[in-house]
């Protein structure tokens, strides 16, 4: 698609043309060429090289890297990117498969599962009030307590500088691999963009009260304690334990076997095998290094 084409009759400059396939963040790990937005320096190192056109500040023009042709200005690049979002997805033509259920599968009367672009395996159990929505699969063996909800709208908001909202519209999906329990009044959201895929690994287990962000991709064998939240587009490893309402924050990197402990705040990528502790979250062993340091203190 050409810029100019998405960007007739919205407020702002177009400065040079250019072609696009898709939309994304600037440091998505997308292959296609796409179109993003730009509103803090920190990332203009990090831009995927296949950014072909961005949104950006007029402070921002001379700073683009080379790869990057075309060019819209504006003054609140974020909302103008997710107004363009959802100008892109309006003609945009849904699939319409109708939902499969598997064998021996029981799902309460009292919940609900949408009738279209679901495909739930065998033996599975989804209880009262559980909502599972469009663009959901749930493979063989699973079992969804009440009240969560599969397939929930992301939470990915702009706000424009009179206070007005626009949300991205969720084109992603929702994959819970086999042999996969989630407790009570959790939320998985949905995926955004059109790749984009929220996925539960094989065996994991999720407890009450959670909330697993867009795009998130938990892996194998991952335990989730109650009240823990995940950010969007984060990656949590095979095997790793994540403590009673604990917070990672979106985009990080949680590596294999490791722990992040109750009441964790994580805001920086995790190694593999490595406990962390603490608000902000740091390795175990320095966090009980400095609580026996500052009783020494007297602090």
């Amino acid at each position: 698609m050409l810029l100019s084409k998405l960007v007739e009759g919205i407020d702002g400059k177009l400065i040079a043309d250019g072609e696009f396939e898709t939309m994304n963040y600037c440091t998505a790990d997308v292959e296609k060429c796409f179109l993003t937005f730009m509103e803090n320096p920190k990332f203009l190192e990090k831009i995927n090289p296949n950014v072909t056109c961005i949104i950006c500040t007029e402070e921002f023009r001379e700073q683009l890297p080379e790869h990057i042709k075309g060019i819209f200005i504006s003054q609140e690049p974020k909302y103008c990117f997710h107004k363009l979002f959802h100008k892109m997805n309006q003609n945009r033509v849904k699939e319409n498969k109708k939902t499969y259920i598997g064998r021996n599968s029981k799902i309460s009367s009292m919940a609900f599962v949408a009738e279209k672009n679901v495909v739930i395996g065998d033996n599975v159990t989804i209880g009262p009030f559980v909502v599972v929505n469009e663009n959901v699969t749930i493979k063989d063996g699973c079992t969804i307590h009440s009240n969560s909800i599969i397939g929930g709208r992301s939470f990915s908001e702009a706000r424009s500088a009179k206070g007005e909202m626009c949300g991205l519209d969720n084109m992603g999906h929702t994959v819970i691999e086999e042999n996969v329990e989630i407790m009570s009044q959790t939320h998985i959201a949905q995926g955004i963009w059109e790749d984009d895929i929220t996925h539960i690994g094989e065996n994991s287990r999720i407890d009450a009260m959670c909330h697993i962000g867009h795009g998130a991709f938990i892996g194998n064998s991952v335990l989730i304690a109650a009240g823990a939240i995940i950010g969007g587009n984060t990656k949590i490893d095979d095997n790793v334990w994540v403590g009673i309402n604990a917070t990672i924050s979106n985009r990080l990197k949680v590596g294999e076997n490791a722990r992040v402990s109750l009441g964790a705040v994580v805001t920086k990528d995790v190694e593999k095998n490595t406990t962390v502790t603490g608000n902000f979250a740091i390795e175990h062993r320095r966090f009980i290094e400095q609580i026996k340091e500052n009783s020494r203190r007297g602090m």
